[in-house]
């Protein structure tokens, strides 16, 4: 079957990547409902987001979905997500003292959180940089772009009342998380696993972060605190950076290729 065109993929593939995020982010439309209601309709509607993105590159695209690894190998890749998890822990014990509030409507929003960010900044946009991109370092320039984005993406809490130092920080950290996840993506050949870690890692922040309220947002600074829980957040950025260069290393570079060479075979 002849491959289907798309001019502005081939002409400007760094600009359609980065207009995949917009379009990821229409899923918030399901906010207009309040509560866990809302945040199980966007986690609905950025899966759905996902399933026509497939269906629109078909056949020449196996889909977001579809692994192309083992589950065990999976799980292996995916393992340095447990640095963020613990980090968290640690940053939210440091900067607000032992705190444990799980809930239902936390666990939704965690959930919407994995859905809808790992849609918006990483499912779509790798895709189509490992098919339309050109070069050797395809790979590095995915995970670069997919995780500055994601990262600065994040000042925007600062319009829902989230204090001005902690969302630097946040973005530092969400920069360099961003490098593991889109990592974790190139490496599997599937999101699930991805949206799976995220939502736990935000489960887990939310639940042992006092200073987070039922959006998400960190609305307080932590007090007589900021030195140490900023120099954690530099020691965890830098070690999750560590690790997600780590994850596309050279000798991986091949692997990731025939992965996504893979992905984007037209079916005879």
């Amino acid at each position: 079957m002849e491959e289907k065109k798309h001019s502005l993929c081939e002409k400007s593939p760094v600009l359609a990547m980065i207009l995949t995020v917009p379009l990821g982010l229409l899923s918030q439309l399901g906010s207009i409902v309040p509560g866990t209601v809302g945040h199980i309709l966007v986690a609905v509607l950025a899966i759905v987001v996902l399933v026509l993105f497939d269906n629109w590159f078909s056949p020449e695209f196996e889909g977001v979905f579809k692994p192309c690894v083992s589950l065990k190998e999976s799980l292996i890749i995916t393992s340095p997500m447990i640095i963020v998890i613990i980090g968290a822990v640690i940053i939210n014990g440091i900067s607000c003292g032992f705190s444990f509030k799980p809930s239902f409507s936390y666990l939704c929003l965690a959930v919407m959180a994995g859905c809808n960010e790992e849609t918006a900044f990483r499912a779509m946009l790798i895709a189509i940089g490992m098919k339309y991109l050109k070069g050797n370092n395809r790979s590095r320039t995915v995970v670069i772009i997919s995780s500055v984005i994601f990262g600065v993406i994040h000042v925007t809490n600062l319009t829902a009342g989230a204090d001005l130092v902690m969302t630097i920080a946040q973005i530092l950290m969400a920069i360099c998380a961003g490098l593991v996840l889109a990592a974790i993506y190139l490496r599997t050949g599937s999101i699930i696993p991805g949206m799976i870690a995220h939502s736990i890692y935000d489960f887990i922040n939310f639940i042992t972060d006092s200073t987070i309220n039922e959006s998400g947002i960190v609305t307080a600074a932590p007090e007589g605190s900021k030195t140490i829980v900023a120099v954690s957040i530099i020691i965890i950025s830098a070690i999750l950076a560590f690790a997600g260069i780590f994850m596309i290393r050279k000798s991986k570079t091949d692997d990731i290729e025939k992965i996504w060479q893979k992905k984007w075979t037209v079916d005879q």
